[in-house]
C-alpha cells in the first residue's frame, strides 16, 4: 500500500509539472451538525449532552463559504445569506487571507467580541496522508488525517489528485492538492466543494481592509486566547464554540 501512495504522489508531481491554471474560485457548502458538536465536549456529563442531543433533534445548519486564490494570494470567507433568519446571529468577521509570495497570514476575525488581525508565518497542518479515495466535485480525491490538540478533534481532509495546489478551506492547507472536503470531528462541521471554477487570467483577490479597532496579535498569541478560553469553558461547563470558532 505504501507503494501505491508512494506512486501517486509521483503522479501528483508530474501534473504539479505540466499544471498551468493558478487561479480559481471554490465555493464550498458548510454543514454544522449542533449535536455532534455537543458531543466532542465531553468535559459536559453525559446527561446534559444526551438533553441538547434531544433538543436539537438531529438539525443541521448550512453556510456557504468561498475560497478564491491566484499564484500570489488566496482568501477564504463565509458568504452567509443576511436574509436567512438562522444566519442573523453570524455577525462576527472571519476572513483566512494568505499572502502565498512572503509566506504571511493576514486572517481577520471576531474572538470573543474583539476583532484581531493574525499576522504571522503560514503555518499548515501536519497531515498523514492515507489510501482511501473518493470523488468531490468531479474530481477524484485522496485522504488525510490530522489532530487538532487544541480543541481536541480529528479533521479528515480529502485532497484532488489532479488539483495540485496545497490550499483549501478555512485554515487547512499544505497537502499535494487542493482540499475539496473537510470532516471536523466525525462530522461535527463539514465543509464540500460544490462548484469550482479555474482560470488561465489572473483573478484579483482583495486584501482585508485595516481598521483602527483591530488589534495585531500572531498565532501563539491566538491560541493562548483560544486556550484559555476552553479551560474557562471547561469550569463553567458550557460548549466552548459558543464563544470561538469551533
Amino acid at each position: 500500500m505504501r507503494k501505491f501512495v508512494f506512486l501517486i504522489l509521483i503522479v501528483l508531481g508530474i501534473i504539479n509539472f505540466c499544471y498551468t491554471q493558478n487561479s480559481g474560485i471554490i465555493s464550498y457548502k458548510v454543514v454544522d451538525d449542533w449535536t455532534k458538536k455537543m458531543a466532542t465536549c465531553d468535559y459536559i456529563s453525559k446527561a446534559e449532552r444526551e438533553r441538547s442531543a434531544y433538543a436539537w433533534g438531529g438539525r443541521t445548519f448550512d453556510r456557504k463559504a468561498e475560497l478564491q486564490f491566484n499564484e500570489n494570494s488566496y482568501r477564504f470567507e463565509f458568504k452567509d445569506d443576511e436574509n436567512d433568519a438562522s444566519n442573523r446571529w453570524r455577525k462576527n468577521d472571519y476572513v483566512v487571507f494568505r499572502d502565498r509570495d512572503n509566506g504571511q497570514t493576514f486572517d481577520v476575525m471576531t474572538v470573543l467580541d474583539k476583532d484581531y488581525v493574525i499576522t504571522d508565518t503560514i503555518e499548515c497542518q501536519n497531515w498523514k496522508i492515507l489510501n482511501d479515495m473518493k470523488e468531490v466535485a468531479g474530481h477524484i480525491c485522496m485522504n488525510a488525517s490530522y489532530y487538532d490538540t487544541i480543541r481536541k478533534k480529528e479533521v479528515l481532509a480529502w485532497f484532488a489528485l489532479d488539483l495540485p495546489i496545497s490550499l483549501g478551506p478555512n485554515k487547512y492547507c499544505g497537502l499535494p492538492g487542493m482540499i475539496l472536503e473537510i470532516f471536523e470531528a466525525n462530522g461535527a462541521v463539514v465543509y464540500t466543494a460544490t462548484h469550482i471554477l479555474l482560470s488561465e487570467e489572473k483573478i484579483e483577490i482583495k486584501k482585508p481592509s485595516i481598521k483602527k479597532n483591530r488589534k495585531a496579535i500572531n498565532f501563539n498569541e491566538y491560541n493562548q486566547i483560544v486556550i484559555r478560553y476552553i479551560n474557562e469553558s471547561k469550569k463553567m461547563q458550557r460548549p466552548y464554540f459558543w464563544g470561538i470558532s469551533f
